[in-house]
């Protein structure tokens, strides 16, 4: 077994001289040290040593970096890890897509849109849906601004209805 010179984030941490058979020196090289620290403190350094060798060598790659995010959303979230981070950025696209409806339906009015197009429903679930992990930040008031603007855009249509309706009839 040959000495690298500069071992890996792993074999310094261990401190252990590095060998080129080192299953660790290609996924964590000396300036991912911060992310093998993680990795080891969250799954341990033999589990991670034997999951390496089972994967095919084409998605080991993507495997250590999964690792190394997970672990680091691990130890700053310990309950939920990177699934609140999943959740709170699944909450930014719903309320991006009810803000593209609102402005759609705003430009159907003025007749530069050319087609209607309807609302998104909105379900008991997100009305009264307990989150299950934390939301990062206190912004609730994004969804609840959203909720405000798409009642306000209903009763704006409804009521363009209404009046299209009267002026229908008078003539």
């Amino acid at each position: 077994m040959d000495k690298i010179t500069t071992p890996c984030a792993a074999c310094k941490y261990l401190r252990r001289k590095c060998t080129k058979e080192c299953v660790f020196a290609p996924y964590f090289p000396i300036n991912k040290q911060a992310q093998y620290e993680a990795v080891h403190k969250v799954f341990g350094a033999s589990h991670v040593a034997t999951l390496l060798n089972t994967i095919p060598p084409t998605h080991r790659e993507v495997a250590m970096s999964s690792l190394a995010f997970e672990a680091q959303a691990r130890l700053v979230d310990p309950i939920y890890g990177c699934s609140a981070i999943i959740y709170h950025l699944q909450c930014q696209i719903k309320d991006l897509q009810n803000q593209i409806a609102i402005a759609k339906n705003e430009l159907a009015s003025y007749n530069i849109v050319p087609n209607f197009v309807p609302l998104p429903p909105i379900a008991y679930q997100q009305v009264h849906h307990i989150p299950m992990a934390p939301v990062m930040s206190n912004n609730y008031e994004g969804f609840l601004r959203t909720q405000l603007l798409l009642d306000d855009e209903a009763q704006r249509v409804a009521s363009n209805a209404a009046n299209a309706r009267g002026e229908d009839a008078r003539q």
